[in-house]
């Protein structure tokens, strides 16, 4: 049983006006498929990566921290522990306002993007099979 109105096409013409229309449609969604494809592959290393690299900062803020008050005031080596403590927490700041781009979430809605795309996809190979058998019978 069809799926799509296809008794709404009276012609052979028509529906190869229709089945050029989709073929260029599904040939865009093939494309957008494979963008999206690479695109979460690539987030969900960056993803894995930028979660790693949170974890590491946190260490070394949490790390550095508690040792500053008990360095003497000045010293050398206070003001290097205290630019390293000013690094750390700024690369984590960076890394956590990067988390939309780079992040779960943003591998997430890739995910979301393909899966939307591939069910694209499916209906108009639907839509194509249809037309398809409406042309014959025409």
């Amino acid at each position: 049983m069809p799926t799509f109105p296809i008794e709404l096409l009276t012609t052979a013409a028509e529906c190869d006006a229709v089945l050029d229309a989709a073929q260029n449609e599904l040939r865009d969604l093939g494309v957008r498929e494979t963008v999206l494809t690479a695109q979460g592959d690539r987030t969900s290393e960056s993803a894995a990566n930028s979660t790693a690299d949170l974890a590491a900062q946190k260490a070394i803020i949490d790390a550095l921290t508690p040792v500053i008050d008990t360095l003497p005031a000045g010293s050398r080596t206070r003001l290097s522990t205290e630019a390293n403590l000013r690094r750390a927490t700024q690369r984590r700041d960076n890394l956590l306002a990067g988390q939309q781009v780079y992040g779960a979430i943003a591998a997430l809605n890739r995910a979301l993007d393909l899966r939307q795309v591939q069910a694209q996809i499916t209906e108009v190979n639907l839509f194509i099979t249809e037309v398809t058998t409406r042309k014959a019978a025409l």
